[in-house]
């Protein structure tokens, strides 16, 4: 597992409740994050993704209006204004049945975490989803994370450690 820098990261919190954005800040800022963007809405951070040179990492609510975390994720990763669709994105979620997890990941989410949050479990999570890249699936009806391949042999990234993106669309 490769190191992460948390000073370095830029990263992006989306969330329309304003006292977890600021637990969540003071999590990432106890770990040494000093550039965190904070976002209301789905449209506001839109708006501020495509605005910021680089986010490393959004960490988004699932239940959010008048557009939810898994719509946003989706934006995110199939938009052709999107600077970055490879981005990591962890959903912190109140809602962590089977059913949901599955539709997050299902959505593009590279990762769950549950609410209320562990600042431990935040962490970890964030740590594993920057120094563990996994490869993306592009098919005619998902993009994103390869689920399939967490935890199990050689990850195909690139020679920057950028996840690699495997086609499987069916012309």
């Amino acid at each position: 597992m490769s190191t992460l820098d948390w000073s370095r990261l830029r990263v992006l919190v989306i969330d329309d409740n304003a006292f977890f954005r600021k637990v969540v800040r003071t999590v990432l800022s106890a770990a040494g994050v000093t550039h965190i963007v904070e976002a209301v809405s789905a449209e506001d951070a839109l708006d501020r993704f495509w605005a910021e040179d680089q986010i490393d990492l959004i960490l988004l609510d699932y239940v959010m209006g008048p557009t939810d975390g898994l719509t946003l994720t989706r934006m995110i990763r199939r938009s052709p204004h999107s600077a970055n669709t490879l981005v990591p994105i962890i959903m912190v979620s109140g809602h962590l049945n089977p059913t949901d997890v599955q539709l997050a990941l299902n959505a593009g989410v590279n990762a769950v975490v549950g609410k209320p949050i562990s600042a431990r479990d935040l962490l970890k999570a964030i740590k594993r989803t920057l120094t563990e890249p996994v490869a993306f699936i592009r098919s005619n009806t998902y993009f994103g994370p390869d689920h399939r391949r967490r935890g199990g042999g050689d990850v195909p990234v690139s020679d920057d450690g950028t996840p690699v993106v495997i086609d499987v669309r069916e012309e």
